[in-house]
């Protein structure tokens, strides 16, 4: 029955009344879900929208958004990456605008011209691998991530093993592949660089995978950084000009030798530098493995040699090298070196700059569904795979809240009901007893429960983090109280009938206090789930980390999108049992009103 009956309410004034209540409960509903939405949308950003403040993600409807998100993460958020390979002057990504048109045939000739033309492992790059500004775990990470997965079975030690490296678990899982653009890229590869190669040539999708611009990445590297960014452009070219000293410094120094050929002509000078520099021709073979009958038969490799120890020693004559016992400096000759890449194999074919700019455009046309996609679920999906499928803190969670809320409905309950059945003589001693735990804070009793459970050989363990709760002092207090309120005549007319204590206790007491026992349930949840500081003060091993402690250790190494995606998937279990101890808790609030 209502408060107010149904003929009360067509006065105006009730009207009112009515309307004004169900305005506040709107405003206090929309309160609540304002900052959760703000999650939702929080969970989707990346460096380029991440200070925005917006209850819907904005690049869901926004197509040049969604645009510069995509070619921030295809050039791993560096504007620098991205100049390199549009020959543009963006300074940052909230700079890129989509084009009015996109030139589809240069689009398709380029498509052709890299079919015909493949490219050579140094000339692909990956993107979705870096996130330094939105620090999340981007999508061509997961994706190698999930081909070793399936490679090893599941194992990181026979990753480990297999390739040589030292990754502790899959949550530390890393990719850094060097920039093979660069001197600083040319390294001899690991297994692991081989399997990531393989990965973005066969498996990465096509959309994240982009090939670089040698005379984009000139301008970067050399003409702006020696002259200033408002440099003019000067085109790279395949060979050198008359004093063009700015070319040599890109081919010595910067670029990665595999873009550099040399000219078998200068044979004889090769000859003499590997003389000088090993001495010996055993003592060359030894070094190199080759099996070359005399000097005279070594030719000068036009491309960076297969061969490691070769490969230094062509490397080597490429940027000089002196003879310290002769004096003697040998360096491969500018007129016989030039450049090979394909933008400038392209530019020879057709006079005109590559156009990746529109190439990005299309392909992002294309797949933008998938690209979309992708970023509303690629911080879920880390947070998913760090929790859940690579670490022990969902079941760790459930384990305790379970074993939490059980307890909790145990030893408060038989509690309370001793002392409101039999009245002890010292009844309010033991009550004032409860009231003074809830005087001190928690903090106050860490230390000294952290002493006890290392002593008692506990840490680390289940018991640990159930021990300590099982009784609280508010519970059974308010246990107590609403247990007196019973009627005294069901306890008496059951115990006539022969019944015991248990059972009164369990067919009675507990079935007249389903909405307090709710209400202790609820809180012993939340204490347990929402417990942070002593879990991870008596639980410092990582396979019992809750999840309140993952989420503090996700803070450590990711970005606010991560977290915020973290903070709505671990929300989520406490709607989910509010919704389902609500009516009970309604019960609550209101049958002792109605008493």
């Amino acid at each position: 029955m209502g408060l107010i009956p149904k003929t009360g309410r067509r006065d105006p004034k009730v009207r009112g009344l009515l309307f004004a209540i169900f305005l506040i409960l709107c405003v206090g509903a929309a309160s609540m879900l304002v900052p959760f939405m703000l999650m939702l949308s929080g969970s989707t950003r990346t460096g380029v929208d991440l200070h925005e403040f917006s209850l819907v993600p904005r690049f869901v409807f926004d197509e040049e958004l969604l645009f510069q998100k995509y070619v921030e993460g295809l050039y791993n958020e560096s504007p620098s990456d991205l100049r390199a390979a549009w020959g543009t002057d963006h300074r940052d990504f909230s700079d890129v605008r989509l084009l009015p048109e996109v030139d589809m045939v240069s689009v398709d000739l380029w498509a052709s011209f890299l079919e015909i033309n493949r490219p050579q492992p140094q000339e692909y790059f990956s993107g979705y691998v870096y996130a330094p500004v939105s620090r999340g775990r981007p999508v061509n990470v997961r994706g190698f991530m999930h081909s070793l997965l399936k490679q090893f079975d599941g194992s990181i030690e026979s990753m480990n093993r297999e390739m040589e490296t030292d990754f502790k678990d899959w949550n530390a899982f890393r990719v850094l592949p060097p920039d093979t653009r660069s001197r600083n890229g040319f390294q001899t590869p690991s297994d692991f660089d081989v399997r990531w190669q393989l990965y973005v040539i066969d498996e990465a999708p096509q959309w994240s995978v982009g090939v670089y611009n040698l005379d984009a990445y000139f301008h970067e590297r050399v003409t702006a950084t020696l002259h200033g960014r408002d440099a003019s452009r000067v085109r790279l070219t395949d060979s050198a000009g008359d004093g063009d000293e700015n070319w040599e410094l890109f081919v010595r120094e910067v670029v990665h030798p595999g873009y550099v050929r040399m000219d078998p002509a200068y044979s004889g000078l090769w000859q003499e530098f590997l003389r000088a520099r090993y001495g010996t021709f055993t003592s060359y073979r030894n070094v190199t493995g080759m099996h070359d009958e005399n000097w005279s038969h070594l030719s000068l490799p036009s491309s960076l040699p297969e061969n490691s120890a070769l490969a230094t020693d062509w490397l080597a004559f490429l940027e000089g090298w002196t003879d310290l016992e002769e004096g003697r400096f040998y360096q491969m000759p500018l007129d016989g070196l030039r450049l090979e890449s394909l933008d400038l194999l392209w530019r020879a074919a057709s006079g005109e700059e590559p156009p990746i700019r529109q190439w990005d455009q299309w392909r992002f046309k294309k797949n933008t569904s998938e690209i979309r996609k992708a970023f509303l679920i690629q911080n879920y999906a880390t947070v998913w795979e760090i929790l859940i499928v690579h670490g022990r803190g969902l079941w760790v969670t459930v384990v305790y809240c379970a074993g939490a809320v059980l307890i909790a409905l145990i030893v408060n309950p038989l509690a309370a009901y001793a002392l409101s059945r039999f009245r002890p003589k010292n009844s309010y001693a033991f009550l004032l007893y409860l009231l003074l735990t809830m005087a001190f804070p928690p903090m106050v009793t860490q230390i000294p429960l952290f002493l006890m459970l290392r002593d008692l050989h506990l840490l680390n363990t289940f018991w640990a983090l159930l021990l300590p709760g099982m009784a609280h002092g508010y519970s059974i207090f308010l246990l107590k109280g609403f247990f007196d309120s019973l009627p005294r005549e069901l306890y008496e007319s059951a115990s006539l009938d022969g019944a015991g204590e248990l059972l009164m206790f369990r067919v009675i007491t507990l079935s007249l206090s389903k909405p307090i026992l709710a209400v202790i349930a609820l809180s012993a949840f939340v204490n347990a789930y929402t417990g942070f500081m002593f879990a991870l003060l008596i639980c410092q091993d990582e396979r019992m980390w809750t999840l309140m402690v993952w989420l503090y250790q996700l803070q450590q190494n990711y970005g606010s999108g991560v977290m915020n995606a973290a903070f709505v998937l671990a929300a989520l279990p406490t709607l989910i049992v509010f919704l389902l101890a609500q009516r009970q808790i309604l019960r609550g609030i209101v049958v002792p009103s109605e008493k």
